[in-house]
């Protein structure tokens, strides 16, 4: 199990007695290839980021981590429940909609990651209306969920409670984004 911890401001991550400080400067490592793929797709940095935040710490969670420090090893950068890959967590179907030849090899990568990603989250944001004054909540919560699960929510149905955790989240880690905390 992956415990957090902060001490005296730096965050410590990993389990059991072996934990490895993350700090501020280490989630920006990704700044360069986020903010050319939201400035390229039309979408906020710091949506961009805070999902990155959420999906992989930016490539801190130990899973992930693994994955980018051995690009060859597939597995490493696989989510918990193997349907997804790399620091923005995309799954292989949803990145053959913007490269028929998109493979979880492809999705280690975390600049092919990061563009597919931007390029999901475009079409995403073309999918609700701008009057809508809860469409980055949907565009949030189908990135996480899917566009059919946020469609059933937005007609009615009850969400499984994961996706309001997800929006929440991202929201929270949005804000330390824009304040510069993370």
């Amino acid at each position: 199990m992956i415990e957090w911890v902060i001490i005296g401001g730096i965050l410590y991550m990993g389990s059991g007695d072996k934990k490895t400080a993350v700090t501020n400067k280490d989630f920006k490592r990704f700044d360069p290839l986020l903010k050319k793929y939201a400035s390229q797709f039309g979408l906020d940095f710091h949506l961009m980021r805070a999902i990155c935040m959420k999906e992989s710490t930016f490539g801190y969670h130990p899973r992930v981590a693994r994955g980018l420090a051995a690009p060859s090893d597939v597995e490493g950068s696989k989510s918990e429940d193997g349907k997804s890959w790399g620091v923005m967590q995309v799954t292989v179907p949803t990145a053959r909609d913007y490269d028929t030849s998109a493979t979880a090899e492809k999705l280690n990568n975390p600049e092919y990651c990061i563009r597919i990603a931007a390029q999901y989250l475009a079409w995403l944001s073309l999918r609700f209306p701008v009057t809508d004054p809860r469409r980055t909540e949907w565009m949030i919560k189908a990135y996480n969920q899917g566009l059919g699960n946020t469609n059933k929510e937005r007609n009615g149905t009850i969400s499984k409670g994961f996706a309001n955790d997800y929006f929440n989240l991202v929201v929270g880690f949005y804000k330390q984004s824009k304040e510069g905390t993370i």
